[in-house]
């Protein structure tokens, strides 16, 4: 009946929404988008009312501020909503351009060395991923090991070496490394031993993380 087709025109702070009516039984009474900063998609917006053809469709909005937004179409007939899938955009933060930037539960985080990616795994500096996730962080230079703690995991990382979770040998695609002074992790690795959801969208350069926390808070909302 309906499908939500990827955002087009993102510009600063605005980004078009698009859709189309796959097939029509009888009239459509109303369809549009929802969208929001998050998978509930709480926001309405009706695009067309009255319908009886298949059609494109969209919506641009703007005064966006800098986030990853969530959206999805609909169509409404005499007797059904159908929706299509759940998709996103991101606005990113002004004087952004090819850089990776890390989002974090909608926030934007900020480093003092510039995220890479090494062998297809984005690395980024440890302690700022470590904070916003609420973790603890220790660094022995005899050993050149990287502890982390949170909520009673342990993580231990050997620069170009293994990795340990609660003193367990794990697998670790891409160990940390050391680049201009700062210890680098893999973001994906960390975020996930911590117990987040990781996605990477590669339009927009972009990690994104949704805590534990988060996540459940939007299921309790639903």
């Amino acid at each position: 009946m309906v499908e939500t087709n990827s955002a087009t025109a993102l510009i600063a702070d605005s980004a078009t929404m698009n859709g189309r009516m796959t097939e029509c039984y009888g009239k459509i009474k109303e369809y549009g988008f929802y969208y929001g900063t998050d998978s509930t998609t709480p926001h309405k917006f009706v695009v067309g009312v009255d319908e009886y053809v298949e059609k494109s469709f969209s919506k641009t909005v703007s005064g966006l501020k800098p986030g990853v937004y969530y959206y999805k179409a609909f169509a409404t007939n005499n007797s059904d909503t159908g929706y299509g899938p759940i998709m996103k955009f991101i606005i990113k933060p002004a004087g952004v351009n090819d850089d990776i930037i890390v989002n974090l539960d909608g926030e934007f985080l900020t480093f003092d060395v510039q995220p890479v990616i090494f062998d297809g795994r984005t690395l980024a500096p440890i302690r700022a991923i470590c904070e916003a996730l609420g973790a603890s962080v220790r660094w022995s230079g005899e050993t050149r090991t990287v502890t982390i703690v949170k909520d009673g995991t342990e993580i231990k990382l050997v620069i170009d070496g293994d990795a340990y979770i609660n003193n367990q040998l794990v697998s670790i695609d891409v160990p940390p490394r050391i680049i201009n002074d700062r210890t680098l992790v893999p973001v994906r690795f960390i975020s996930e031993s911590m117990g987040c959801a990781v996605d990477w969208d590669n339009d927009a350069r972009a990690v994104i993380i949704t805590s534990y926390d988060e996540a459940a808070k939007h299921v309790q909302s639903d």
